[in-house]
């Protein structure tokens, strides 16, 4: 009997060590537990420690920037005063597109002729004459509405100059001029019909509509023109692209181009990209364009592009970065234009 009682006597030391060491283990946890959530910070770190650290936003997410590929390059590279002539689209513009629609009506007349002029001179006796500007080094003629072939008003003039070179764009053409004025493709110029015909299955060939924009790439010393296309007209679902060219030297005459295109958004087909305004930065190239629906002529906001600069002057396949900014997100704004590197040094490290 006393054997017996002694095992039971063990066996219910036992199961109190074992109860014990749990109920301590539990006071052990509650503590930990209290201390973490004691200290958000420390719990935060501690969960990233586990975990790893937060993925960043995948990009083609709703709301995010959006990756797509550039159509092309197609290389070309023949002489443009060697490609055959394709007329410009004419250009009927129904609607004005803009944000705060306003009747489109005549101005008021001005004020009477010859209070105007007593007006200019009581001005002259209050405010003293200011140094005049010396006069232009030399003025040439650029392309006319006749040359254009188009006849489009208004032209949407745009252009700029480069080492030897200048490069006027209107809605259908571009034309090359020395520094001196001689024109050096054409009397008539390039329409954009013509040069970016090859770019094959996109609207750009055959179906170009205007608001070229042309710069100079003084780092690469190369040239980059552009311009929108669509099928139709607007009124209208599209598709809308803008066709871009990279020139391949600094010669934009007979050096060669490479040609790409970009729908304005894919993810909404029937949105025309309008007003498209590039810029340079050492590490893309920047595009922005005024959004609206084809269809209803609606705004619908902004949209801002990266475009891989070193590839494309590379001639290389090619990726934009894109994402468009709603018109709430915009406040009071309408247009918004690219910052560009023009001259001097390049941006500082860092501020990419």
């Amino acid at each position: 009997m006393k054997k017996n009682s002694t095992s039971q006597s063990a066996f219910f030391n036992l199961r109190v060590l074992v109860a014990s060491l749990l109920c301590l283990m539990d006071v052990f946890v509650a503590l930990g537990a209290t201390s973490i959530n004691s200290n958000p910070s420390k719990a935060q770190t501690a969960t990233q420690t586990q975990h790893g650290p937060a993925a960043p936003a995948a990009a083609n997410q709703p709301g995010g920037p959006a990756v797509a590929p550039l159509v092309g390059p197609v290389i070309l590279n023949r002489d443009l005063r060697d490609l055959p002539y394709i007329a410009p689209n004419p250009e009927v513009e129904e609607k004005r597109l803009t944000r705060y629609p306003h009747p489109e009506i005549p101005l008021p007349a001005g004020p009477n002729p010859s209070e105007f002029e007593r007006f200019k001179s009581l001005l002259k006796q209050i405010i003293p004459p200011t140094p005049m500007m010396p006069g232009p080094i030399l003025t040439f003629d650029g392309m006319n509405s006749a040359q254009s072939g188009c006849l489009c008003l208004p032209p949407d003039t745009d252009g700029d100059v480069g080492r030897n070179r200048y490069v006027q764009s209107v809605n259908s053409s571009i034309k090359i001029f020395d520094k001196n004025g001689n024109p050096l493709n054409g009397p008539n110029g390039t329409t954009y019909n013509s040069f970016f015909l090859t770019l094959a299955g996109t609207p750009c060939s055959g179906f170009n509509n205007g608001d070229g924009f042309v710069f100079y790439d003084h780092v690469a010393n190369r040239w980059v023109v552009s311009d929108f296309a669509f099928p139709g007209s607007l009124p209208g679902a599209g598709p809308f692209y803008q066709c871009i060219g990279v020139s391949q030297t600094g010669d934009p005459v007979s050096g060669g181009w490479f040609l790409y295109a970009i729908q304005h958004d894919p993810a909404n087909p029937t949105w025309i990209g309008d007003y498209p305004k590039l810029a340079l930065w050492p590490n893309a190239y920047y595009l922005t364009v005024n959004l609206f629906d084809g269809v209803t002529l609606g705004f619908q906001g902004v949209r801002a592009f990266a475009l891989d600069r070193a590839s494309m002057l590379a001639g290389g396949p090619a990726n934009t970065i894109a994402f468009n900014i709603t018109p709430a997100g915009l406040g009071d704004s309408y247009s918004l234009v690219p910052a560009g590197f023009r001259t001097g040094n390049s941006p500082p490290a860092g501020r990419d």
